[in-house]
């Protein structure tokens, strides 16, 4: 089954307590202790997570980068890039839709 993904479909993170994670270089080493499974994320991944991690509501493509852009001064990436990062999120178990 493929996770479609839609500007209005919201997404939160895995509890953060199930995720352990490193940066080194830009790139950021995460595991997800649920599933026990370890991933290499990119700089453009790695910073989506943190912004899902932190957020006290599931968040869209584009609040995630509304989030990060306010966070920092600097712009994440079109939210159609930061939709296929967070569908990726859902196949590798580190976020899930928020239901409807």
């Amino acid at each position: 089954m493929s996770m479609s993904t839609s500007p209005a479909l919201r997404w939160r993170s895995v509890p953060s307590e199930a995720i352990a994670w490193r940066e080194w270089d830009g790139e950021f080493v995460v595991r997800n202790e649920r599933s026990g499974s370890t991933h290499l994320l990119g700089a453009l991944a790695g910073q989506v997570l943190k912004v899902l991690v932190a957020a006290d509501r599931p968040l869209s493509g584009a609040d995630v980068e509304q989030r990060f852009a306010a966070a920092t001064g600097h712009s994440l990436g079109a939210a159609a890039e930061i939709d296929v990062v967070l569908g990726e999120f859902g196949r590798l178990g580190l976020a899930e839709p928020a239901p409807a």
